[in-house]
């Protein structure tokens, strides 16, 4: 944990605890690696001649995806419908050799005996995360929402739409929510959404970005986040 790290949380009652899913929870591309699935996206797109020139040596299927959606294209919305569905199918493949995030399983249920509500907010597919949490016998300790990437790419994080969603089915004030995130993406949707933040770094670059992002606690452990909690 680093210096800025040290401080506890605002002593505003924290209720609802949210979660990202491939970093806080597990790897999800431990055995089917990422730079696979973004290679089938940059395969289809070179098929349809819509790869832009700067993002052919991208490893980021997500990043990929978002900056397509995202994208000046007329067809944007129409060709990353199609690379969304394409992602979808590469995580539910990648979900069968998933590894849990070490601390992880020990953090999520020592925040349940603790009171709080639980749920997850991913650029990840539903299918994918939920495959997942009913194999490692995880489903059963989120009460909260379980919410992956929208049908329409353009509301991933960063945008605040998930977050959004998420705090409104739990029925919370923004202020009340910590999110545990592990990307800048994940810094600024939480901005955007009011929802406190805390991000998890397993690199100095990682930490570096979401620091730039105004994340104002990071970790290095997930064993971390319980100590920043009043």
């Amino acid at each position: 944990m680093d210096e800025a790290s040290q401080a506890r949380l605002t002593p505003v009652g924290i209720d609802c605890v949210l979660l990202d899913f491939d970093g806080p929870i597990c790897r999800l591309f431990a055995g089917h690696p990422a730079s696979v699935a973004a290679s089938r996206l940059k395969e289809r797109l070179g098929d349809m001649s819509l790869l832009p020139p700067e993002l052919a040596g991208t490893d980021d299927p997500h990043g990929l995806l978002w900056a397509i959606a995202t994208g000046p294209g007329r067809n944007a919305r129409e060709v990353s419908a199609e690379l969304n569905m394409l992602l979808a199918k590469e995580e539910v493949a990648a979900a069968a050799s998933a590894t849990i995030t070490p601390g992880a399983v020990g953090v999520v249920r020592g925040l349940r005996a603790r009171g709080l509500r639980l749920g997850v907010v991913s650029n990840n597919g539903y299918e994918a995360i939920r495959n997942v949490l009913l194999t490692r016998r995880l489903l059963e300790l989120f009460d909260g929402p379980i919410i992956g990437r929208p049908d329409d790419a353009r509301l991933m994080k960063p945008d605040a739409f998930m977050l959004r969603e998420a705090v409104k089915r739990l029925g919370a004030r923004p202020e009340h929510c910590l999110f545990v995130g592990d990307s800048w993406r994940d810094a600024e949707a939480s901005r955007r959404a009011g929802v406190n933040f805390v991000g998890y770094a397993k690199s100095a670059r990682k930490g570096r970005e979401m620091t730039k992002a105004n994340a104002k606690w990071v970790v290095s452990r997930m064993q971390d986040v319980m100590g920043l909690l009043p």
